[in-house]
């Protein structure tokens, strides 16, 4: 229970708006390392897994520190996440964390930027096996929006062809993201189509 409630803890310092973003941030980080202290991968291996994948996005969304190192950090935690969180297991979570993932490889700084892009290209695309339109249309959307991002920033493979792509995911999106709907998704997946 005090492991739940530390990762809750986290969960609650990532999210606040009052205080400082940064000290926040780093207070959900430390939440999160107290409750893995008893949520392990041997004895708890799905609580671990949620825990490992808070920590990700704490460490995707860190401020202090450096950017580089973070998203190195953010990659690891997500992908011993997914040594529990497997697609016949545990499918939603599964595609959660691999959308995750896809955002870290996304905004890597290290490593080679057409190996990264591609990697969360592959990622983005392994989630939405499970975030169908049908089954969960706003997850689907937020994907179908990255994934759009990923290929207006791809460098592999022919220009207008990938920015081609990139416009088929935003239209995707903004079958959901609607101005009535999600105004706010709505307005940057516009900004994202314009872009494109």
């Amino acid at each position: 229970d005090w492991a739940t409630t530390e990762n809750n803890l986290g969960n609650a310092y990532k999210n606040r708006i009052r205080g400082d973003r940064a000290e926040n941030i780093e207070i959900a980080i430390q939440h999160y390392c107290n409750s893995l202290q008893v949520r392990t991968h041997k004895a708890y291996p799905v609580d671990w897994a949620t825990t490992e994948n808070n920590l990700g996005n704490a460490y995707l969304e860190r401020i202090r520190g450096d950017r580089a190192e973070n998203i190195e950090m953010a990659i690891q935690h997500y992908s011993n996440s997914l040594q529990i969180r497997t697609r016949d297991a545990s499918p939603v979570d599964w595609a959660m964390t691999e959308n995750n993932l896809g955002n870290a490889y996304k905004n890597r700084i290290r490593g080679d930027r057409a190996k990264n892009i591609e990697m969360a290209i592959k990622h983005y695309s392994n989630s939405l096996q499970i975030r169908t339109r049908d089954a969960s249309p706003v997850d689907w959307a937020a994907t179908e929006n990255n994934l759009g991002y990923a290929y207006g920033s791809r460098i592999r493979g022919d220009l207008a062809e990938n920015i081609e792509i990139a416009i088929q995911y935003y239209s995707n999106a903004l079958q959901v993201f609607t101005i009535d709907a999600s105004p706010v998704e709505f307005a940057i997946t516009e900004g994202n189509l314009g872009n494109a």
